[in-house]
Order: structure tokens, then sequence, then C-alpha cells
């Protein structure tokens, strides 16, 4: 081939892959609607949280393709480097929060984990870290990052406020910290439990401050209204039990030029929550960034509620329960199964929120009382007691006997040096015979007796005759 047309083809090959590379960047910071992005200061918690709480809302009905993301964070990985060998770790992250997808209908939950990659200390091999969904059904995403999500229906409605509390634990079990994201509708008053994870970290916690965003995931369905509120955001403190309040928020648009529609926000007049949303329909486009910085007016404490067990059962070997429907979320229980005498014959804990029901062995045929303790998500705990039909409190009576009548109580036994006497009533005649009319074993005895005495002195008697006879 001429040398000259080769130049000239692999110029042309080069160009149409730089076309088609500016192309494909064009179309992906195409981004649809601006987005908002909020972050909640945890600097009342020194950075260090076990639990973050934030209220919810929004008017947007038709916002398809939506993501409201009500908390996104990272965890503390030093400790977990220390003791179980993750050197270099890198990555992680999540976030969780509820979408709208694409019919009004279609609402959902949803909860995600990046991995994490590190080397593993004694092989200085590469590894990847995943968490594991415990409750909730787990995929698989490689988008902006690797990780396990959980995205499942939820069935929230708008113009109406909702609670987002996440909370992580060390379970008791495996010494891993769990995290994991409940749901609390205002109007129905009832707590969801929507997912948990291991995060095979050890020592962990919620680490600096946590963030919110508003984004349209499909450009197609750009043309639509986007909104949200904000309110009642509080933390819990690493290793404590009290929530505090933190009422500052900073929220800004994104200011991206390349995404089309009005963008707003503010607050509202008794600044009890923050605001913003984006009109995609608007001839008006936002391309400058706005923000705000606002301190909402809140409690110093959260309303918290209370945890309530609605019944607790046995059958056979299997011991369960249900909260009210108003109860707050359970995170722990604790069950102990004690004899009549009061001694523990079998006992069971964990701190699985989703736990309702437990086996235990050699229960069955056997009375006993069982108690249990459930403490839930704030640290608040109740009690409940459960008895098997035949169970009586320090051990069984003997119940009396159909053929004697008058004796309705047990009497003690006797002691050593102590005989028992029992007092004729003022009617009743003591003639030597018991209530049926027999006569009674002492009188027969005393009748052997002096029949023993008198055979005793005529024996006596005929030996005295015999001698005076021989003399």
């Amino acid at each position: 081939m001429n040398r000259k047309i080769f130049k000239a083809l692999v110029c042309a090959v080069l160009c149409i892959m730089m076309l088609s590379s500016s192309v494909a960047t064009i179309c992906a910071n195409a981004d649809g609607t601006h987005g908002f992005y909020m972050t909640c200061d945890a600097g009342v918690t020194k950075e260090k949280s076990d639990g973050f709480m934030i209220d919810f809302y929004s008017d947007s009905s038709e916002a398809l393709a939506t993501y409201w993301s009500n908390a996104n964070w990272s965890m503390y990985t030093i400790e977990s480097m220390k003791q179980l060998g993750y050197k270099n770790i890198t990555g992680g992250g999540a976030y969780a929060g509820l979408q709208l997808c694409y019919h009004n209908e279609d609402k959902k939950g949803i909860m995600s984990m990046w991995r994490y990659e590190y080397l593993d200390r004694k092989t200085g091999e590469k590894k990847y870290l995943y968490a594991d969904a415990l409750y909730g059904t787990t995929t698989t995403y490689d988008n902006e990052g690797s990780g396990t999500s959980c995205v499942m229906p939820y069935n929230w409605q708008n113009d109406q406020w909702y609670r987002e509390l996440l909370y992580c634990w060390e379970d008791e079990e495996t010494g891993y910290t769990f995290i994991g994201t409940w749901f609390y509708d205002y109007e129905a008053e009832e707590w969801t439990l929507f997912a948990y994870y291991n995060t095979y970290l050890v020592d962990s916690y919620i680490k600096g401050d946590i963030g919110q965003f508003l984004e349209n995931f499909v450009e197609s369905y750009r043309e639509t209204y986007r909104s949200f509120r904000y309110r009642n955001v509080y933390f819990l403190p690493n290793g404590e039990k009290d929530w505090v309040s933190s009422p500052t928020v900073y929220l800004r648009s994104d200011g991206n030029p390349k995404a089309m529609g009005e963008a707003k926000l503010g607050v509202s007049e008794d600044k009890s929550y923050v605001w913003a949303s984006v009109d995609g329909k608007s001839e008006v486009d936002t391309d400058e960034k706005l923000e705000l910085t606002v301190t909402l007016k809140q409690d110093k404490t959260p309303t918290l509620g209370e945890p309530a067990i609605e019944e607790l059962k046995g059958n056979g070997n299997k011991i369960s329960w249900k909260m009210t429907k108003s109860s707050t979320p359970q995170l722990s229980y604790k069950i102990v199964v004690t004899d009549e005498s009061g001694k523990e014959i079998a006992a069971k804990s964990g701190t699985r929120p989703e736990v309702t029901s437990v086996s235990l062995d050699d229960l069955s045929g056997k009375e006993y009382k069982c108690t249990l303790t459930v403490t839930d998500v704030f640290g608040k705990e109740t009690t409940s007691t459960y008895t098997t039909e035949g169970f009586v409190e320090g051990g069984n009576t003997t119940s009396p006997s159909k053929d004697d009548p008058a004796s309705e109580e047990s009497a003690p036994a006797p002691t050593e040096n102590e005989q028992v006497s029992t007092p004729a009533s003022e009617n009743e005649k003591d003639d030597g015979k018991d209530q049926s009319g027999k006569i009674s074993l002492p009188v027969v005895i005393g009748i052997v007796a002096a029949a023993v005495v008198v055979c005793a002195g005529v024996v006596a008697a005929v030996v005295i005759v015999k001698k005076k006879k021989n003399v």
C-alpha cells in the first residue's frame, strides 16, 4: 500500500476515535436537570457518630427517575487495619434514601455500601472487602465505584413527612460493626426496618459529616419538577446514649451549565425546615451555583417514642414475640427461661433487629416461665413474661383428695418430737371412728394392745394356780 494512503487512513481512524470520545464526554456530562447537595454538621459529635436522623418531605409526585439520598457517609477503618490486617485500605462510603423510579407507584428505598480495597498484611495480596446485607435483597453494582446495594419497594408517599434513621452497632455474635437504616412514617406512626449490613469492620462508626443530595438519574426524564424539604437533624455521639441536635446545615445547587431548569432553595418562614426545588420545564435556566447556610429551629433532643411488646408466646421449643405497630425499632433481645423453682433452664440473646422468634433446647413437655427483654435502637428497654398453662411459681402443690373433701389444705409434716392432733368439732362425738365411719388406726392399735395385756394377765394367773396345786 502507498505510504501516503496508509498515513491518511490512520489519521482518519484517529479523528473518528477522537470525535467519538468527544461525543461520549458530552453525553456523559449532559446531566438532565440541576441537582442539590446538603451537608449536616457532625461537629457536635467530634465527627464520631453511632447514629443519624433526619426528616424528609417531597411534594414532587411526578418526579420520575429521581433519587433523594438522605444520608451519605463514610466509616471509620483505623481499628480494622490494626486488628484485621487491612493494610492501606481505601474506598468505602455509603448512601441511603428514597427513590421514585419509572412510574408513580414505583417507589423504593435504597441503601448502598461501596467496597473497600486493601492489601493483605500477611501476603501483600490486593483484596476487596464487600459489605454483606443481612436483612434486605442484595445486588452488586459497578457504576461510579463498586459495591453492594439494597434497592427494594417502600411505599412512601408525597406530601407527608418521613424520618430516616441510620444506626450502627457491634454485633454480639460476630464482633463486627453492623449498620442499618429505618424509616418512620409520621402519618401511620410506624417504624420500618429497611436494611442492615455486616460491614466486616471492627470498632467502627460513622466518620465525619453526613450529606444529602437530589439527582435525576435518567436524562430523558429531565423535564419535570423535583423538590425536597429537610428538618430535625440529630446525631448520636459514638459510645454515648443521648442524641444531640445539629441544626446548622449547608445547602447548594450544582451550578452545572450543562443541566437545565430553574433551581431554587430557601428556608421556611418559621425556620423549621430547609427546602430546594428545580423545574425542568421552566424557560429559566439557572447556571450559577446557589448556596445557603441556615440554622434550623428544632428541639435540643428528639422525640423518640417507646418500645412495646404486643405478644409473647411459646410453642414447644419455640419462643416468639411481636412488637406493637407504634413501637420503636427493636435492636436486641434477651430471653431467659426458668422452671418453677426459679432455676434458669435456657437463655438466648442477640443484636438482630429482625429476629422475633428463637428455638431453645429441651422445653417440650416442661412447665416454665419465659422473660423477654427487648432493647430498641434508642437504648430503651421493655420486658414481657410468658408462662406455660400448668406453671406454678415456687413449685407444684398436692391437690386435695377426692376421698378426703374436708382436707382443703395440706398440713406441714410433723417433726420428729411432735404429735399431730385433730380437734373434734363442737357437734362431733369422739367415738373412735374417722369421718368415713370406719374405726381409725389409733383405736385399732389400742384394742390390740389391751388384748395383749389381758392375755398376759390370764397366762400369769394360770401359772400361779398350777404352782399352788403343786405345793
